[in-house]
């Protein structure tokens, strides 16, 4: 079972802004691989900008969805991506 984080950052305007996706794998918090995306589907680099609140992947996805970043496939993209990343 794969267990993620979805990490809300809030914009200026205090909403939600971008998304920061992490897979949790292995014991080492900081090698978990992640990507960070704004709700229109843009990646952006990942940072250490100050995370709002943690969300499930529901709220997330309803977010991203909502923000333009896409429907299902669109979402499923980005998990992909994070995965790619795990596997190297």
């Amino acid at each position: 079972m794969e267990r993620w984080w979805f990490r809300m950052i809030a914009g200026p305007d205090g909403k939600e802004a971008e998304i920061r996706v992490i897979l949790r794998t292995g014991d080492d918090e900081s090698s978990y691989p992640a990507v960070q995306v704004r709700l229109d589907g843009t990646e952006v680099a990942v940072d250490d900008a100050a995370v709002d609140y943690e969300a499930p992947e529901w709220k997330a996805k309803q977010l991203f969805a909502a923000g333009g970043g896409g429907g299902d496939g669109d979402w499923e993209d980005v998990l992909d991506h994070v995965r790619s990343l795990a596997t190297g």
